[in-house]
């Protein structure tokens, strides 16, 4: 028998209430048993190494395979003919108490209807995640983006700092025989903190996502579910603020977050076919990415939806049309530069 051991860290970044870029910076393998043990190597810049220690036992079959930008860690798993399915390893922005809200995303993304936060609950099964307590649910469906129907199985730890969420996804007759294997995955999982340096602790704060921020921008403390707010110029008394979220999924897809922002700025629902007058394509070079400008009386939102690395981002300029329009330049710079 073998197990792999896998050490990841993580390079941490915050807005005033903490918002976290997850990198791959160092990656050991070891195996054991009949065999001599090896030992890999693969060494990172000195200043990068500043996360915790992570580390778990690989189930046989699984493969490991490139992180994406805001997971830590991501594997493939090969079904009979050609069935396939992924699991990720997500540390996101801490999110306790909006269970039900990250449940009904999920239902969302598999054309199901949202439940009552009292029915989200029951969804839930116990689970211990590397000595820790955790939440386990599973939807199955199919994605509104017209791929094959598929199950998801996702367990959830909410630390102190940060909110974990680990996915198993994929074909559901895979995803159901994998679900014992994915359990005892999670019980290997250990996240030792510890090993954050001691020089690196104070410069944490300091530390900032690499986006592109106009200068003429306030930062404000972000609210929840927020990874970053700001507050734009006033022209008068008009004012408006930017704000970043970002989430394992696309919490339902356009439809359902076009007539969620509608909401917000009192515009009645639309349908599918309505959307062309609406959305626009972001950039050419990030094909799925959005944007989305919408006027209601005298209030107007420019949003925008960039999946990267596996997660979903959103951004959303909005308030007084007479201060949002000044700044939709500058508002498209900011989501097209990385962070």
């Amino acid at each position: 028998m073998k197990m792999n051991s896998v050490l990841l860290l993580r390079r941490a970044f915050s807005t005033p209430r903490g918002c976290v870029k997850w990198c791959l910076l160092l990656l050991f393998v070891t195996g054991f048993g009949c065999q001599r043990e090896e030992i890999l190597v693969y060494t990172v810049p000195k200043e990068k190494r500043d996360g915790p220690h992570i580390t778990w036992t690989l189930p046989k079959g699984w493969q490991e395979t490139s992180a994406g930008q805001m997971s830590v860690a991501s594997f493939s798993i090969k079904g009979s003919g050609d069935s396939e399915a992924q699991v990720t390893i997500t540390p996101l922005t801490r999110l306790a108490g909006r269970d039900a809200e990250i449940v009904n995303m999920w239902r969302e993304q598999v054309g199901q209807e949202p439940l009552s936060r009292e029915e989200a609950a029951k969804q839930f099964q116990t689970i211990t995640v590397g000595g820790e307590p955790g939440n386990l649910f599973e939807i199955s469906g199919t994605p509104r983006d017209g791929a094959s129907a598929a199950r998801i199985v996702t367990a959830m730890v909410h630390r102190s700092d940060k909110s974990w969420f680990y996915k198993l996804q994929g074909d559901a007759s895979l995803v159901e025989a994998q679900k014992p294997v994915f359990i005892e995955f999670l019980k290997s999982v250990r996240i030792n903190d510890a090993f954050v340096p001691q020089k690196a602790a104070p410069e944490r704060a300091q530390i900032r996502p690499n986006w592109t921020v106009p200068g003429q921008w306030r930062e404000l403390s972000p609210g929840e579910m927020q990874m970053a707010k700001f507050a734009v110029p006033q022209r008068g008394s008009a004012k408006a603020e930017v704000s970043v979220s970002m989430f394992p999924n696309d919490t339902g897809g356009t439809l359902a977050n076009v007539n969620r922002w509608r909401r917000q700025i009192g515009l009645p629902e639309v349908e599918t076919g309505d959307l062309a007058s609406i959305v626009s394509p972001l950039d050419p070079s990030t094909p799925d990415a959005i944007l989305v400008d919408m006027k209601s009386d005298s209030k107007r939102m420019l949003g925008a939806i960039v999946p990267r690395g596996g997660s979903y981002w959103f951004y959303k300029l909005v308030g007084d049309a007479e201060a949002v329009a000044p700044e939709k330049e500058s508002f498209l710079v900011f989501v097209k530069s990385q962070p």
